[in-house]
């Protein structure tokens, strides 16, 4: 029996590790740049100028980072951005973790100072849906 039970820890140890591993499950807490409960928005950018400056400096870490696979948002390597309105949470998740195809982008390509301007970005041409502009 006992040999019955190591063995059935050890299955299941293996296939909490394995589902956390490749995308299961997993919970955040909110932050700038994570959606939060209740549908608020993740980031909120109260100033005209402020929202303009990010939107360009998303753009350009956009074009460097992102641009290869994702032209302007649209499809090419990797599928098309614009439209989708993901939460940030999922976005940032989906950059730094990488899934399928892509490849994670580790803070040496997106520093992680650069992430509220991708963000900016991407709600900009709508590929995020809980960041809320002027």
């Amino acid at each position: 029996m006992k040999n019955g039970l190591t063995w059935l820890t050890a299955a299941l140890l293996t296939t909490a590790v394995a589902s956390y591993a490749c995308g299961g499950e997993k919970t955040t807490t909110p932050t700038e740049g994570a959606s939060s409960a209740g549908g608020e928005p993740a980031l909120v950018i109260t100033d005209q100028a402020e929202w303009d400056s990010l939107v360009g400096q998303g753009k350009s870490s956009f074009d460097t980072a992102c641009g290869a696979c994702h032209p302007g948002g649209e499809a090419d390597l990797g599928p098309k951005l614009k439209g989708h309105m993901e939460p940030t949470d999922h976005m940032t998740r989906q950059i730094r973790q990488g899934s399928g195809r892509m490849k994670p982008v580790g803070t040496d390509r997106l520093p992680e100072d650069q992430m509220k301007g991708l963000l900016v970005y991407l709600a900009s041409i709508q590929a995020v849906g809980d960041v809320k502009g002027p």
